[in-house]
């Protein structure tokens, strides 16, 4: 077989852009190690983590029955999603992720002995459980435990523990972490509509700081945009807010209700919105048309089904990675269990869905598993040197409510140090009582996790490797298609509507998703969409200023001076759809109508 020049070429360049992005990756992990003494910000999470696991373990321990509290592990790590939602939301992502689990954990011991058979289930479930957590916007820790808790059902019954039981210890996991990860609401209701208030507000400042052509303001104002849209999403979460009103009769007792608080944080956010409003670019004195008294409704939240049906619209990067993640899976299975022969393969499957389920670029991909395997080689020394597995059974429950705790609080910071824990953790449990040697399992810790992580870093480059230009096109013809759907309901004077409320939000989510593709085309494929970035920050623009404009105008009232903008929006809407993308000039005439201003540039 004979291969092109330019096919060989191809090929060498992919190689070597591979090599420099794993070598700079290397020397990554140990970047983010910060020695010196912070808040402990994760310390909320960490307790409630550690509670979740020390409860069922301690009971099952005292009473003679430890190897069962280990298992109840598996419905324990409900406890780690939902962190920073209000309690409406929390508790339906709870039972949400608590139903999955188990179902995973049935599905799991259904295909138990089959090899062939777990490998295809643990890749569908991982690309399900991906797909969901991207077009939901689950958030950390995502699909993983769901891929994690498939394999596991499928290799414990192998060795002996029956199906009924480990269905049952993950349903009563589940059950005693959901109030668990409830608690902190108790004492503070209103704790993450608070937090995501002044998140917006922190945003808006640094962006309300940049200076004129300042190189950062761009990104800041996204990142504004961003938070905004975030806080309104969380107050909308805890049920729908309403601004403060003047209506309360002379001489009333004052009695402040949940719904004032509400109501307090809903108008803070109604002033953040509008500072960052009045000061859409930096180097323009505020526009008149958007000095006016706020009067901005909150957008709401989509509704699942309309969640998940944005997420279906070929290309989106939730269908992307839930195929990468698939794939992913599939590799590792494959090489761990029918190649190599390894026994705990479910550690390899778990291993890539890590690195793969966020969809991050390729560097970063790289980063993680090089985080992963440096991490894993270090706790696995960790594990040996302390001897956990030889501990009385008491301190096993130490040793594990205190690894517990320590991967969450590291997580976030420093990954590396999250797996160092992360690594005696699993271990532990899976040596605690067993009579397996602790040098072998780890050795096929290492083994495993090896497999996983090459599979994890391989899989971007051979699946949707040249997509970018056509994932960034097709985001750049939805955000200019929305914006002008925006258009015309606001030169209608519609815009306060419900439709009009529904179309801001859908453009609002269109920019965010546009900003986080962009973002990994450039890094990933920068020789081929290297002409697409004017546009994209010029659509990027007339997406802020068409919310901007949107937020500030009385309801009712016609803005008839943006109707010329609406026509020619969808025309260049269609025109990108096409693969015809336009001059920068074009959408930044667009957006001078919408604006009132003169074009950048």
């Amino acid at each position: 077989m004979s291969f092109s020049r330019r096919a060989v070429r191809r090929a060498r360049r992919r190689a070597v852009r591979g090599a420099e992005q794993l070598a700079s990756a290397a020397v990554t992990p140990f970047r983010g190690l910060r020695w010196e003494v912070r808040p402990p910000t994760r310390w909320p999470v960490a307790l409630r983590a550690a509670i979740a696991f020390a409860v069922p373990l301690t009971i099952a321990t005292a009473a003679g029955h430890q190897a069962w509290g280990l298992l109840c592990g598996t419905g324990a790590f409900t406890v780690l999603y939902g962190a920073g939602r209000p309690l409406r939301s929390r508790i339906r992502v709870l039972a949400l992720v608590a139903l999955g689990l188990i179902a995973g954990m049935s599905l799991g011991v259904l295909v138990s002995g089959n090899l062939l058979l777990s490998i295809g289930a643990t890749a569908a479930v991982g690309a399900f459980a991906t797909f969901l957590a991207h077009a939901l916007r689950l958030g950390p820790p995502g699909a993983f435990f769901f891929v994690l808790i498939v394999g596991i059902g499928g290799y414990l019954p192998t060795r002996g523990l029956d199906p009924g039981s480990l269905v049952l210890a993950t349903t009563t996991g589940a059950l005693v972490a959901v109030p668990i990860a409830l608690f902190d609401l108790l004492l503070d209701r209103l704790g993450p509509e608070r937090a995501a208030v002044a998140a917006a507000g922190r945003a808006v400042d640094r962006f309300l700081a940049t200076e004129p052509g300042d190189d950062e303001a761009e990104d800041l104002s996204t990142a504004a945009t961003n938070a905004i849209h975030d806080a309104w999403t969380t107050l909308w979460d805890g049920g729908e807010p309403e601004l403060l009103t003047d209506d309360q009769p002379p001489g009333a007792a004052v009695r402040v209700t949940d719904q004032d608080r509400r109501a307090e944080l809903a108008t803070d956010l109604i002033i953040h919105q509008q500072r960052y409003s009045q000061r859409l670019l930096p180097g323009h004195q505020p526009n008149p048309d958007l000095g006016g008294e706020p009067t901005a409704a909150p957008l709401g939240r989509p509704q699942l089904r309309r969640l998940i049906a944005r997420a279906l619209r070929w290309p989106t990067a939730a269908l992307q990675a839930a195929v990468r993640v698939a794939a992913g899976i599939a590799a590792a299975g494959v090489t761990a269990g029918v190649l190599v022969g390894s026994s705990h393969m479910y550690w390899a499957m778990a291993a890539a869905a890590l690195v793969l389920h966020t969809g991050m670029d390729r560097r970063a991909t790289t980063i993680r598993s090089v985080e992963r395997l440096v991490g894993t080689t270090l706790g696995i020394g960790l594990f040996l040197l302390g001897g956990f597995s030889e501990s009385g059974p008491w301190m096993v429950v130490v040793t594990i409510v205190t690894l517990q705790g320590l991967v969450e609080l590291c997580v976030v910071r420093n990954y590396t140090l999250a797996v160092v824990f992360m690594t005696p953790l699993a271990l532990t449990i899976g040596t605690a009582g067993s009579g397996q040697a602790a040098l072998a399992i780890a050795q096929d810790r290492l083994l495993d996790t090896g497999i996983g992580v090459l599979c994890g870093v391989l899989v971007p480059w051979l699946v949707g490797w040249r997509s970018s230009r056509g994932m960034l096109t097709a985001h750049l013809a939805r955000a200019v298609a929305a914006s002008a759907e925006v258009i015309a309901l606001l030169g209608r004077g519609r815009h306060q509507e419900p439709a009009g409320l529904a179309a801001q939000r859908e453009l609002a989510l269109d920019l965010q998703e546009l900003s986080a593709l962009a973002g990994r085309a450039i890094r990933d494929e920068p020789e081929r969409v290297t002409d697409l970035v004017p546009v994209r920050d010029a659509t990027a623009w007339l997406g802020f200023t068409v919310l901007a404009t949107a937020s500030q105008e009385a309801p009712g009232e016609p803005l008839e001076r943006v109707l010329p903008a609406e026509a020619t929006a969808r025309e260049l809407a269609t025109r990108i759809g096409r693969g015809d993308v336009p001059a920068e000039a074009e959408v930044r005439a667009v957006r001078e109508i919408v604006g009132n201003r003169p074009p950048l540039g």
